[in-house]
């Protein structure tokens, strides 16, 4: 998965941004301490299969993800039955399929935070910080046009360092390319604790408007992880 989650064929935007309603206060000078510290949260640890539920459009699936498995093998689709399922589901089952390697932890979205990330609020037991995203090392020449449009948010736990939750969203419409323009991206992560204490994705929600050759679209997806059972042997170290 890339960064997290198991996705459908490539949308007219890149899936692995999330969305931030920016805060009108101005950043206060970065407390890199718990920012650094969650960032530098080691990422080893048992394998675990997950449940993954995906709606988006017509499709609403629910799917099985075991990282011990080959590849090619590690999905199962719960429900629909076969039977039933549509060519653009059947389509996203064979991309996930090829995708899923069980890296759904919130220390991959670290690649996109910068070192100048602002403090902008802080409780007795987080920090929220805004940034101006980076792209992915592997990042195409779409996503980079995209990404460099984007605010990012993150919240981290001061007590036991981790990421919380993601987000990253275009503050105003833009034109990634002459074709095409997009009125709003908006895509949050939402974090939880596995039970060897890193967190997990545990939802993601990106919504996307704009048009393209003339045409509207607006489009909204939801993934959400959940029932993570501990692969047997699978040891510290691990994915």
């Amino acid at each position: 998965m890339k960064p997290s989650l198991p996705y459908k064929k490539d949308p007219p935007m890149p899936r692995f941004l999330t969305a931030l309603a920016l805060t009108a206060l101005a950043p206060l000078p970065a407390l890199a301490g718990p920012l650094q510290d969650a960032m530098a949260a080691s990422p080893d640890g048992p394998l675990y299969t997950f449940d993954l539920a995906y709606r988006a459009g017509d499709i609403d699936a629910l799917m099985r993800v075991d990282p011990s498995r080959p590849e090619g093998e590690r999905l199962t689709v719960l429900s629909p039955d076969e039977s039933d399922w549509s060519e653009e589901l059947a389509e996203l089952v064979a991309d996930m399929q090829a995708k899923s390697d069980g890296d759904i932890w919130c220390n991959s979205l670290s690649e996109h935070i910068p070192a100048d990330a602002s403090l902008v609020s802080e409780t007795d037991t987080t920090a929220t910080y805004t940034f101006t995203p980076l792209p992915s090392a592997d990042a195409d020449k779409n996503e980079k046009k995209v990404i460099k449009h984007l605010t990012g948010s993150v919240v981290v736990d001061k007590a036991e360092p981790a990421i919380l939750s993601f987000r990253m969203a275009s503050t105003k419409p833009f034109k990634p390319m002459a074709v095409a323009k997009i009125n709003d991206f908006d895509m949050q992560v939402a974090c939880a604790r596995a039970p060897d204490g890193r967190t997990h994705i545990a939802s993601m929600d990106t919504s996307l408007s704009g048009s393209a050759m003339m045409q509207a679209f607006s489009q909204s997806e939801h993934q959400a992880i959940s029932n993570l059972q501990p692969v047997p042997a699978s040891g510290t170290g691990s994915r």
